[in-house]
């Protein structure tokens, strides 16, 4: 048996919002996500196992740290489920969720201290291509107000979906 044969990733819904907030950071953090997914701005994705959510990431359409490609973000695992390649499978996931629609990178920050960070993306194939001074908000989920904001130096990295010749030759 593999580590991931009882879990499943799915789309997330409004209904998961109780998981997502610990893994979100916040309560209001995850709302505002969900409800992005539900514009169509971002898919969000969550892995569940046993009925539970034990994962989660985000793919963000535009608007991202490294335009034009999709932005992976907010990938979480509880620490229960950890080092069951859950977190592996979720941003294939989103890779997949962002070649489908026709992309070819993605692209995601990380905090440029975080070293296990940065080492487990690597070895998913994401390579360091630019610093970066990321800037991040807090974001009222029933006023849409910002209610704090900020700065933090990361790394922009990137992974090729698919190559970017697409003319047939070759």
């Amino acid at each position: 048996m593999s580590p991931l044969d009882d879990v499943t990733i799915r789309v997330a819904q409004h209904l998961d919002l109780d998981h997502l907030a610990e893994l979100a950071g916040s309560g209001d953090r995850a709302e505002v996500r969900v409800r992005a997914a539900g514009r169509g701005e971002e898919e969000m994705l969550v892995a569940v196992a046993a009925d539970h959510v034990v994962g989660v990431v985000s793919v963000r359409w535009r608007g991202g740290c490294d335009t034009p490609h999709p932005w992976l973000y907010g990938l979480a695992v509880v620490a229960s489920a950890r080092r069951r390649g859950i977190g592996r499978a979720l941003v294939r996931a989103g890779e997949a969720a962002g070649a489908a629609r026709g992309a070819e990178a993605m692209s995601l920050d990380v905090d440029v201290d975080d070293e296990a960070a940065v080492s487990f993306y690597a070895r998913l194939g994401y390579v360091i291509v630019r610093p970066h001074q990321h800037h991040w908000r807090a974001i009222d989920p029933r006023t849409g107000a910002v209610t704090g904001e900020g700065t933090a130096s990361t790394w922009i990295m990137r992974r090729q979906l698919r190559s970017a010749d697409r003319s047939g030759a070759g």
